[in-house]
């Protein structure tokens, strides 16, 4: 009996199936790495901290989040060049020219390391939305501005992709980081305003804008998409071949019109003046509330800063002064897209719109808009004038914690100086039951909104020293 042994055919492996494995085991090692994870970490942290003292919302969250995401494109920056540079590390070049895959192979294989990056920018993103639980961002979610914190990682890796198969060698890697850093830092300060070139064409969009305003993010995603494209397509160009040149040549060209189409958005819009109009307005204890879109849950906040204010102003006062978020009429307070989240930023925040609403409401005089020449703030003497005695009484009323007339640093009027005399008085009428101060307010409610001085009005509270000092005294 004769046995006769065959072997089996052999197995052609496609260079496709070759590049894919590769490609497999590239997103492998850089996902099983230990610096992405510290990098991913990091960036959560960060975007974390610097929120940490603010409300959220969602124009300020997603800045901070493209910003933790440029840290992270420098690590992916650092893996890329290290993956793209191991051919040529160690003296390798010789061992990787004899693997059964060319060069080009491996090259293209790299490309897989782009959607690994943004998967990590995704969940550092979302571990710093996680972070702010149970709060929520206010305002209305820009998906775009979004998604730039994904794209930025992966034009961080690409980028270090191309330095690594272009420039091998190892010091090429940090290099390439340190130059990164060094024109993205350059960029705000070449730019005099936010809508220059400089800031339009740095990754993250740091410039704020009034929500319901109109903003390009679209168009800045799409340029940031074509910069990645146009890296990526740098890095198979390594091998000289036509297609990779075309696809860089129509990014960049793609490139170019994105910036265009924001630089026009942007000085069409002008400033936001539609954003009053979008304002949605709720009405509390005589006073009228108007936030921003997205912004409503933000009321209670503001309405913690000014009721105890309005419960001190007599029904005399007549129609009180409304607030109004991002911009207003010239008869209402206006409040900002920032909030302090807890602690003394929030007892800083409350304490700076009880201030300037009572400013407001006493007819105090306002700063002017444009600053002095000289840089210094112009003030005027509020001494011996009734108003500044009601402005600091109003302040001490604000205040929960009611340290407002012993520390009287925390007491801003605006122009208005006022001294020890005026805190005096105030002390004076804050020890008087509330009911007898407000009924002086409804007698002399014409005199209290005017420069009158104090006169024998504060005479029923032991008030009867308060005189101006000779400088220049308040419209």
């Amino acid at each position: 009996m004769t046995t006769t042994v065959t072997s089996p055919p052999p197995v052609r492996v496609t260079a496709r199936a070759t590049t894919r494995a590769l490609a497999l085991l590239e997103g492998r090692l850089l996902l099983c790495g230990p610096l992405l994870w510290v990098g991913v970490v990091l960036a959560a942290a960060l975007c974390t901290t610097w929120g940490w003292t603010t409300q959220p919302d969602w124009p300020s969250f997603t800045g901070n989040a493209g910003m933790a995401a440029l840290v992270l494109a420098g690590f992916l920056l650092l893996l890329g060049h290290q993956a793209a540079s191991r051919d040529h590390r160690y003296g390798t070049a010789e061992t990787a020219s004899a693997l059964p895959t060319s060069a080009r192979q491996r090259t293209i294989a790299l490309l897989a390391l782009v959607p690994v990056a943004g998967l990590a920018g995704a969940l550092a993103f979302g571990a710093a939305l996680l972070a702010l639980a149970p709060a929520w961002p206010a305002g209305d979610f820009d998906p775009w501005l979004a998604l730039i914190t994904v794209t930025v990682p992966m034009a961080g890796v690409a980028l270090g992709v191309a330095v690594g198969r272009w420039l091998p060698a190892t010091a090429a890697g940090p290099l390439a980081l340190f130059a990164s850093a060094a024109v993205l830092g350059a960029l705000p300060v070449l730019g005099s305003g936010a809508g220059d070139l400089p800031w339009v064409l740095f990754p993250v969009v740091v410039d704020p804008v009034l929500p319901g305003a109109p903003q390009p993010t679209a168009w800045h995603l799409l340029y940031l998409a074509a910069v990645l494209i146009a890296v990526g397509a740098a890095i198979p160009l390594r091998h000289r071949r036509a297609l990779p040149a075309i696809v860089l040549v129509l990014a960049l060209l793609s490139a170019g019109v994105a910036v265009r189409r924001q630089l026009d958005e942007r000085a069409a819009a002008g400033p936001a003046a539609q954003a009053v109009e979008s304002q949605r307005c709720e009405r509390h204890d005589r006073v009228s509330y108007c936030a921003l879109p997205g912004y409503g849950r933000w009321i209670p906040l503001w309405r913690a800063a000014v009721e105890p204010v309005v419960r001190a102003v007599p029904p005399a006062a007549g129609e009180l002064p409304a607030v109004r978020q991002g911009t207003a009429l010239p008869s209402s307070v206006i409040t900002t897209t920032s909030w302090g989240r807890h602690g003394r930023w929030a007892a800083e925040s409350r304490a700076r719109l009880s201030q300037k609403y009572i400013r407001l409401l006493l007819g105090m005089p306002a700063p002017p808009e444009s600053p002095s020449p000289t840089g210094a703030e112009p003030t005027c003497s509020g001494a011996g004038q009734l108003r500044t005695v009601v402005a600091l009484w109003l302040a001490a009323q604000a205040d929960p914690e009611g340290d407002v007339l012993r520390h009287p640093g925390k007491v801003s009027l605006g122009m208005v100086r006022f001294g020890r005399a005026e805190i005096q008085a105030a002390a004076r009428l804050h020890d008087a039951p509330v009911p007898q101060v407000t009924a002086m307010l409804a007698e002399h409610w014409a005199a209290i909104r005017s420069p009158a001085p104090v006169g024998g009005v504060l005479a029923p509270f032991g008030v009867t020293a308060v005189q101006p000092d000779g400088e220049t005294p308040c419209p």
